[in-house]
C-alpha cells in the first residue's frame, strides 16, 4: 500500500467541522497498554467488529485502508493515516473518504482509578453530498454506536493480551 504525506493542518486546534461523533467507556486497563495495541495499526482488525473491515496497513505502519459498512449495505473505504501520537493518552489522525469527505479521528486514553477512561471521536470537516445525506439521515447515530462498540472490543483485546503467555 502507498503512504501519503499527512496533510500540513494534520491537527489544527479548534477545528470545526461539519460533524463531530464521539462515545467514550471505562476500560479495565490502563493507558500505557492501550496506547501501545492502538498504535500498531494491524490491531485494529480486532476492534473494528462487523462495520469495520481493515484492509490494509502501509509498510511503515501508519497508514491504512479501512472499509466502513453500514446498514442497508451501504460501504465507504477510509484512506487513514496517523498524524497525532502523544504516548501515552493521544493516537489518531486523519480519515479520507473518496475526494470530498475528509475526517480527524482520535482515541483520548484518561487514567481512571485502576483504569482508563477511553474516547474515540471524529470531527468531519469536510463531506461530499452523499457523507452530508448518510450523516443526516442516521449516519451520527450509527457512527457513535460503531464507536462505543469500538471501544468495548478494545478493552476486551487489550485485556487478552494482558493474559496471553508470553512465548519463548
Amino acid at each position: 500500500m502507498q503512504h501519503m504525506a499527512p496533510p500540513q493542518d494534520a491537527h489544527p486546534t479548534g477545528v470545526r467541522g461539519v460533524a463531530t461523533v464521539a462515545a467514550a467507556l471505562p476500560l479495565n486497563a490502563l493507558p500505557r497498554a492501550i496506547y501501545d495495541f492502538l498504535q500498531r495499526l494491524p490491531n485494529h482488525a480486532l476492534i473494528g467488529g462487523h462495520g469495520l473491515r481493515l484492509d490494509g496497513v502501509a509498510d511503515d505502519g501508519r497508514a491504512a485502508l479501512i472499509t466502513l459498512r453500514g446498514p442497508l449495505g451501504i460501504r465507504r473505504t477510509a484512506y487513514t493515516t496517523v498524524t497525532n501520537l502523544r504516548p501515552p493518552h493521544r493516537f489518531g489522525g486523519t480519515a479520507l473518504v473518496g475526494k470530498r469527505t475528509m475526517a480527524y479521528v482520535n482515541w483520548t486514553i484518561e487514567t481512571a482509578g485502576t483504569g482508563s477512561f477511553v474516547t474515540l471521536s471524529a470531527t468531519i470537516v469536510r463531506a461530499g453530498p452523499m457523507d452530508r445525506l448518510l450523516l443526516a439521515l442516521g449516519g451520527r447515530w450509527w457512527v457513535t454506536r460503531s464507536f462505543k462498540h469500538a471501544i468495548a472490543l478494545l478493552g476486551a483485546a487489550v485485556e487478552d493480551t494482558a493474559c496471553a503467555p508470553m512465548a519463548g
